[in-house]
């Protein structure tokens, strides 16, 4: 049976299952990951590999998953069968990282239906697994990588060195090849200016910081991407649950901040929240990084009980049918960056819109 399909276009209005705001502590924690770096032993890493050689492993690797009766629910996607812009796509969901459009030949993901579990194949690795959900729940979601990384590792030889651990194509990533991230969205920190010195102190602990996109994207929005650093010198396990308990101590310090400028300065983020929505609903461009800026406030003006015209759900589809690719897709045109902030801003405009007369509509009806 050959479950390769050609792309995810169907599911451009459909919120990810990691952006959809139903996961514990998600007022904070907007998404949990977790990423096992794997490669196949007697094999050239894919950086070093020939295109022959990439065709092979990524051929062995995806029968696995057309053949086996508990992967029913996954599909293959080959990325060199699909258009950029369908690339693209991919990686503005998090299905795939910014460095799979960089690689060549046979390569690209298998993910099940939701999107929630997805195995890179020949990104810098043979084998990225990654399980990606809404809020603060690492702990189970290593249970279902743990679980996924055995199934596999049954049916091929991994890199494997009795000092180094497992073998993989950056040092950093070798040992365990474990990465735990949190997106987190940090807006009290942020306005009571603590976010230097907490943010300091998680590098402390050892997690690193990164913006909305992760590795080299810049922080938009107020959202922090912090991932544990050493990969080698500890079980899995144990880097899950030191990695939790320093996230564990934002959330309570973020909470805190938040009550801090409620209580201190109410009035300034009632009137900034109401100025953004003021914005949203009026402007004629909108970059990305000023929607995200944008809709930071009401997110938080949400959660501090002084903005209820719309919820984060409502938000959150309004930012992932607004990134480029979405847009692109949605509208069925390419276009440059002035054109997306055009198409931008009136999609934001219309969708509202849209719900401002739905709630009135139904509040009419009470």
């Amino acid at each position: 049976m050959n479950k390769e399909k050609r792309g995810c276009l169907d599911l451009v209005k459909v919120v990810p299952v990691w952006f959809n705001n139903n996961g514990p502590e998600s007022d904070v924690v907007v998404s949990s990951r977790i990423r096992l770096a794997r490669n196949l032993d007697n094999h050239q890493f894919p950086f070093q590999a020939s295109l022959k050689e990439r065709k092979t492993v990524f051929k062995k690797i995806t029968e696995v998953f057309d053949s086996g009766a508990q992967f029913k629910t996954f599909e293959v996607i080959n990325f060199s069968r699909l258009r950029e812009l369908e690339q693209q796509f991919l990686v503005e969901e998090r299905v795939v990282s910014p460095d799979m459009l960089k690689m060549d030949g046979d390569r690209g993901v298998v993910c099940d239906s939701s999107r929630r579990v997805n195995i890179m194949v020949n990104e810098e690795d043979h084998l990225r697994f990654q399980c990606i959900d809404s809020g603060f729940r690492a702990q189970e979601m290593w249970e279902v990588l743990d679980m996924l990384d055995d199934t596999i590792g049954k049916k091929f030889k991994y890199a494997y060195d009795n000092k180094m651990g497992f073998l993989t194509c950056c040092p950093t990533n070798s040992g365990t090849g474990l990465r735990v991230s949190f997106l987190l969205h940090l807006p009290g920190l942020v306005l009571t200016k603590s976010i230097d010195a907490v943010l300091q102190g998680a590098s402390q602990m050892g997690l690193s910081t990164r913006g909305f996109f992760g590795e080299n994207s810049d922080v938009m929005g107020n959202f922090f991407q912090l991932s544990n650093q050493a990969t080698m010198g500890s079980h899995e396990q144990e880097f899950v649950d030191t990695t939790c308990k320093t996230i564990s101590e934002i959330i309570s310090n973020e909470r805190k901040a938040r009550e801090r400028v409620m209580r201190d300065a109410s009035l300034e983020l009632s009137d900034k929240v109401y100025r953004s929505f003021g914005i949203l609903t009026h402007a004629r461009t909108l970059s990305l990084s000023e929607l995200l800026n944008l809709t930071s406030a009401l997110r938080l003006g949400i959660h501090c009980g002084v903005f209820d015209a719309f919820s984060v759900e409502q938000l959150n589809r309004i930012i992932c049918m607004s990134m480029p690719a979405h847009l692109q897709i949605h509208r069925s045109t390419a276009m440059n960056e002035e054109e997306l902030s055009i198409a931008r801003a009136e999609l934001v405009r219309d969708l509202l819109a849209k719900k401002r007369r739905r709630k009135k509509s139904t509040q009419s009806l009470k």
